[in-house]
């Protein structure tokens, strides 16, 4: 698994695309925290704030299901995956290997980019508040780990880099992009009284959904959601209610690596 993780962390490292990342986020967050700036600052959740969040949300699934599902069909397409499975690697240390490794190197570019846009924004004397920028880091990181994975489940499915991408860009397009419509659409199927049960299923399915819903909460702005979804905000603004994500990520961690390695051990049985 070790060696897993530094190779990709070289691979990843030694890509001059993987720097380029570095201007981009620099630029997204040093210009949102300068627009930020003209409404006084990033004291609350403003709209301003939303809207950094809304980018985040946006552009991080998409980046990183292309990174996790091009990490493993590029080795499938390439012939290396079948090289691997002569050597004595299982696939749970390969699969955990490559988490790790694409993880820490997508952190440490996110990391580095959003620390230098805070040190721009305290340059310029921009009232930060800590504790929420503290929190979007969080958001960000969680959104960097769990999509990720989906991305190396979706490369598990595929055979080629082509086929990664269009998948990739479909999956964020259904859950990032059409999420909303796509379920009052589907819920309109349903008597009234499912209604508000099915809405609260479908935030658990839908990650970035959940993920979203629970930070929007804990920054003050639950009551955003509407009635329907009152107790559930009442739920995760309790100060204990990050053993509730904790235990999110736990079930969703345990299944996407047990779907993903159910594929590979497919794959590598035919």
């Amino acid at each position: 698994m070790k060696h897993v993780w530094l190779s990709e962390w070289k691979m990843v490292t030694r890509q001059k695309s993987y720097y380029s990342l570095i201007v981009l986020w620099f630029l997204v967050f040093s210009l949102l925290f300068l627009l930020q700036s003209n409404y006084g600052g990033i004291a609350g959740y403003t709209n301003v704030t939303a809207t950094i969040a809304n980018i985040i949300l946006y552009l991080l699934p998409l980046f990183m299901l292309i990174t996790g599902s091009f990490s493993i069909s590029g080795e499938i397409e390439n012939g290396q995956w079948h090289l691997l499975s002569t050597y004595p690697i299982n696939i749970p240390s390969y699969l955990i290997g490559k988490v790790v490794g694409l993880f820490i190197a997508q952190t440490v570019i996110f990391t580095f980019s959003f620390g230098i846009s805070m040190a721009i924004g305290f340059l310029f004397q921009i009232p930060l508040s800590i504790p929420l920028l503290l929190s979007i880091y969080m958001f960000s990181i969680l959104l960097i780990f769990i999509f990720l994975l989906m991305g190396i489940m979706l490369g598990s499915i595929v055979s080629t880099r082509w086929k990664a991408l269009m998948v990739s860009v479909g999956v964020w397009f259904f859950l990032i992009m059409i999420w909303p419509t796509a379920l009052i659409a589907i819920l309109g199927l349903f008597p009234y009284s499912m209604i508000s049960p099915l809405m609260k299923l479908a935030l658990f399915i839908n990650p970035a959904e959940f993920l979203r819903f629970f930070f929007v909460v804990r920054w003050g702005s639950g009551v955003v959601f509407g009635e329907s979804y009152y107790s559930l905000t009442e739920l995760f603004a309790l100060k204990n209610s990050w053993i509730i994500i904790v235990e999110y990520f736990i079930a969703y961690v345990a299944v996407i690596l047990f779907l993903s390695f159910l594929l590979l051990k497919r794959r590598q049985l035919k």
